[in-house]
Order: C-alpha cells, then sequence, then structure tokens
C-alpha cells in the first residue's frame, strides 16, 4: 500500500484525537551519559541564542500494524465514545485506519516493511501549546523513506535533544585573596582555575530502531568575569579569561605578585558598605557541537554556566606620620 501523508489532528475537528499521539515513542531514545558532567555543583547549560531552543515536539516510528491495531482498539473502542460529535470522530479514526480510507486493517499487509509513527512531545517544554505542536495523527512510513513531515526524528534532532540534557561542572575559581571579605580596595585580585578544572563534556542519543544516533559535546572557551560594580577594572579588559589547553584558566598568584597585573582578575575602586558585597559572576561559556550517524554534524548554539561569588571588598587606611 502506498503511504498517505500525514493529516492534521483538526481535519478530524476532535480535541480527543491528540490522545493518540502525545507521549508516543518517548521511551525509544536511549541516551548514553557516560561522558557527562556529574557532581554536587553540576548543572545544566543555558543557551545564549534568544530563538533557539531544543524541539518541543517531534514525529518518530512507534508501532508495527499489529502492535498499532491492538493500542487503536482500546484507546478508539466505539462503545467508548457517545453519540454526536466525538462518536463522530472516532467513526472517522476507525475508517481512516481500518476500513481502508484509506489504511485498511491498520495495514496489516505490511507488516514487516514498515512502522507507524506518531507525535511525542517534549516533557521538558513548558509551554504546552509548543509541545502541542506536532499535531499529526499517527501514519505510515515504510522501512528506509523518510516522512514527509516537519520535525520527523533525525540525527540533528538528537542532537538537539542531548544539548538540554548537558550537564557540566560548577564554576570554580580560585581568588587571591582567598578571604571573599578581604578584597581590598585598588589591590588586584587575581582569578584562576586549577588544570583539569574545565574539561570537555558530551551526552550521545540514540533510536536503535532507525539506526540513528547523534554525540553533542560541550567544550569550555571562555570564562567571563563581571564585577558587579561600575568601580572595578577587568583584567583583561574584555573580562574573558581563555580556558588554557589544559583546562586551567588564569595564573595561580604567588607570593610578590601583589603589584602586577593578573591575566584572570578584577580590581575594585570602591570599598563595600559593611555589610554589603558586589556579586562578582563567574560564567564559563560553552562551545556546542554534534556528530551523528551518517556523517552528519554541526554546531549548535553555544551556551553560559554561571556562578554568583558576594565579595566584600575594604579600604586599608595608611597612616603618614
Amino acid at each position: 500500500m502506498a503511504r498517505a501523508e500525514p493529516t492534521d489532528m483538526d481535519a478530524y475537528g476532535e480535541s480527543d484525537g491528540q490522545d493518540i499521539a502525545a507521549g508516543a515513542g518517548a521511551t525509544l531514545i536511549t541516551w548514553d551519559e557516560s561522558r557527562n558532567g556529574s557532581g554536587s555543583g553540576s548543572g545544566p547549560v543555558a543557551t545564549t541564542a534568544r530563538n533557539w531552543s531544543p524541539p518541543p515536539c517531534w514525529y518518530a516510528p512507534r508501532w508495527t500494524p499489529s502492535e498499532f491495531g491492538e493500542w487503536f482498539e482500546v484507546a478508539w473502542d466505539l462503545d467508548n465514545f457517545s453519540a454526536g460529535h466525538s462518536g463522530s470522530a472516532a467513526v472517522s479514526m476507525w475508517n481512516h485506519y481500518e476500513r481502508g480510507e484509506p489504511y485498511e486493517d491498520f495495514n496489516a499487509e505490511e507488516e514487516g516493511n514498515g512502522m507507524w509513527w506518531a507525535a511525542v512531545q517534549n516533557p521538558n517544554e513548558q509551554d504546552i501549546l509548543e509541545r502541542g505542536a506536532c499535531s499529526a495523527i499517527p501514519f505510515w512510513v515504510e522501512d528506509g523513506e523518510t516522512p514527509e513531515v516537519e520535525n520527523a526524528i533525525s540525527p540533528e534532532i538528537l542532537a538537539e535533544l542531548a544539548y538540554e540534557r548537558i550537564r557540566v561542572p560548577a564554576t570554580e575559581v580560585t581568588l587571591s585573596p582567598a578571604d571573599h571579605s578581604e578584597q581590598v580596595v585598588n589591590l588586584p585580585t587575581w582569578i584562576w582555575a586549577e588544570n583539569g578544572d574545565f574539561s570537555e563534556v558530551a551526552v550521545t542519543a540514540s533510536l536503535d530502531i532507525l539506526g540513528i544516533s547523534a554525540t553533542t559535546t560541550a567544550r569550555p572557551t571562555s570564562l567571563r568575569i563581571e564585577a558587579g560594580t561600575g568601580d572595578a577594572d577587568l583584567h583583561p579588559g574584555s573580562g574573558e579569561c581563555a580556558v588554557n589547553a589544559d583546562g586551567s584558566v588564569g595564573e595561580p598568584y604567588a607570593d610578590g605578585r601583589s603589584g602586577e597585573t593578573p591575566p584572570c582578575g578584577v580590581t575594585y575602586h570602591r570599598a563595600t558598605h559593611q555589610a554589603g558585597s558586589y556579586p562578582m559572576s563567574a560564567s564559563v561559556t560553552w562551545e556546542i557541537s554534534w556528530e551523528g550517524s551518517g556523517g552528519s554534524g554541526g554546531t549548535l548554539p553555544n551556551a553560559v554556566f554561571e556562578t554568583t561569588h558576594d565579595l566584600q571588598v575594604r579600604e586599608v587606611q595608611t597612616i603618614v606620620r
């Protein structure tokens, strides 16, 4: 039987039909997070792109003809629908899949030659309207074919879904002076991270039934410092401290270097009030790329992970005699 194109649920005029697609296929994706970030301070990254987010929904294979028929007979039992609009929708669905308009017996004659595909809602999408945007009712796809529908599952979509599972380590930096209450006006505060503190992490998503997969990798590229006040100078002036090849940032402070300008740091020019502090933030920019099956791959929007350090800055009084 030739494959029918996906039909929008609205053509049936009945919202009950959405139950047939919601959540379908969600358990088919498998994850390898053995290279992902871990630990109590790790957390999800935030994309730097204003208008990008992982897909709110997609389409994926869900049932063989026999599996679909068994599920459908329970979900659309005509005896459970009263006469009227709901009953008419149920009859339409039965005609569509079982009575030859356009499918017959849930495409049983094509058993082993394809799968029924259905919409999958991303449980991490907060907007219920966005989650339901994939509104096509289940449709038949022959083996080896790509359905002519937007957001059909692909290595790129798997990469985007892996993106939202990325976890990176907390932005732990060392300060000198080390005591957050001992920063001194006009004396540079050195900021650094030890070797290997920032290493790449990765998540792999696979859809074995189609033999497709994608690995999304996050690589740290820079540490951005925000002083928390305009009365300060950043080092370097851009506030962007590069991540070195060994995963370190900046240079550790050593005795005798207090008069030097640190490669990564901040100099405060005004003391905080007695009970106040400056919210110095340290955010790591992560460059995101992906490699997928079939030689696919590319880049995704950069991401950031930020932590805040409350610093108190005091003023040293000098007495001239």
